[in-house]
């Protein structure tokens, strides 16, 4: 018999076999479990969390190779036996209903914060919390984004998260982007002396569309604000073994700012701390829309000639022995026109999806043969351009849900 370890906070550690890594269960949870095999001698084999186990049933079941159930764990018995109830019909049906009810919730809970933080524009009207004519301090705002990134966002349906995410991408459309306000930021501190070494590190942080370098595009990303908490763990992790540690999360735009903020503070110059607030509080929006869509989502951090502003977000993972790596980046163009397009590569194949306004969707068809000229000069395989007219339709590809991708030519 395994014998289970269960830490303070109620998880059972499985260690099987010769796996390093444990399996790990926590009392009171509901999972799906896969029936992978039944054996003759009345062993079940299911498979949890990408684990499989041996499971013995106390009854006679009706179950089925291939079926899948949802199971509680309850606390294992005095002589170490795990225990997985199968939840009955009932069970199951107030739990789907309870799920997309708190889905639902939590949903509205994220498109509220990151329609407030785009929409507002000074210190006096940013948040204001449900109860009336109250405002959301500082102290409250960090508590609900701790509260956000807490929740079991990745329960969230695929159709909750695409429905979100089209919301969240007009609401970038017509609002301020993140670009734009460093903008005004840098252009207002370049006045004020007391400022002038923080100014530059800002500057530095962005990046010119006559000044693009893949190294310096991928920095200018890295650096943008949404990982800065875990560049900060990573450092204390290896004890700041090395200088570079220190340097990159010193180089990081949150931190910059955080340092502008604590000074302008230290100064009483409001102003600065406004702006400052302001700016922050959309890389934490950021950091909650990673956190939901388990990927990585930030500001394009480019200043771009007829370009306001851009969202950019990336994930890479493994699926059925393919190697996905995908990019979704939304592009605020002049005249309140905007830009979508996934960039998809499998296997070292790539695959381009367009969306946007009929004007410049015609533009980039003109520009087709250029663009597959250039992936063909720099020896990168183009496996097909594809122009979608719905804005849902490129977010299910972005999605990839089911191993595969339809793009034609």
């Amino acid at each position: 018999m395994i014998q289970p370890i269960i830490d303070q906070s109620g998880i059972i550690h499985i260690f099987k076999g010769k796996q390093r890594l444990p399996i790990k269960l926590v009392i009171g949870e509901i999972l799906t479990a896969d029936i992978m095999d039944i054996f003759p001698t009345g062993t079940i084999q299911i498979k949890i969390n990408n684990r499989v186990l041996n499971a013995q049933p106390q009854r006679q079941l009706p179950l089925n190779k291939g079926d899948t159930v949802y199971v509680k764990v309850e606390k294992p018995l005095s002589d170490g036996t795990i225990t997985l109830r199968i939840l009955s019909t009932n069970e199951v049906q107030q739990m789907q209903r309870n799920l997309s009810n708190a889905e639902q919730e939590i949903s509205e809970k994220i498109f509220k914060l990151i329609k407030d933080i785009f929409i507002q524009t000074s210190q006096q009207d940013i948040y204001k919390k449900q109860i009336p004519d109250t405002q959301l301090d500082e102290k409250s705002h960090l508590n609900l984004i701790k509260t956000l990134l807490s929740l079991p966002l990745e329960k969230i349906s695929d159709t909750e998260k695409a429905s979100l995410l089209q919301k969240l991408i007009e609401v970038f459309s017509n609002r301020s982007s993140t670009v734009e306000n460093l903008q005004e930021f840098i252009s207002f501190l370049e006045n004020k002396s007391e400022f002038k070494e923080m100014t530059a590190q800002l500057k530095n942080l962005l990046i010119s569309d006559t000044d693009k370098t893949p190294e310096k595009m991928k920095q200018a990303l890295l650096n943008s604000g949404p990982a800065f908490e875990a560049k900060l763990k990573q450092a204390f992790l290896e004890g700041y073994a090395e200088d570079a540690n220190l340097e990159n999360i010193k180089e990081d735009l949150k931190s910059v700012l955080n340092n502008m903020l604590n000074s302008a503070k230290s100064k009483g110059i409001e102003e600065v701390v406004d702006k400052a607030q302001k700016i922050l509080r959309q890389i934490d929006g950021y950091q909650v829309l990673s956190k939901t869509y388990q990927s990585f989502f930030t500001f394009l951090p480019v200043f771009w000639k007829d370009i306001e502003g851009g969202n950019f977000a990336f994930k890479s993972f493994k699926r059925q022995g393919k190697e996905y790596h995908t990019v979704f980046v939304t592009l605020k163009i002049k005249k309140e026109e905007t830009l979508s397009f996934v960039v998809t590569m499998i296997n070292k194949s790539f695959f381009i999806s367009f969306s946007g306004d009929s004007e410049i969707m015609q533009v980039i068809k003109n520009h087709e043969k250029n663009l597959k000229e250039r992936f063909h000069q720099i020896g990168l395989a183009l496996g097909g351009i594809n122009y979608i007219t719905k804005i849902q339709e490129l977010i299910k590809q972005w999605s990839i849900k089911e191993g595969l991708i339809s793009v034609t030519a």
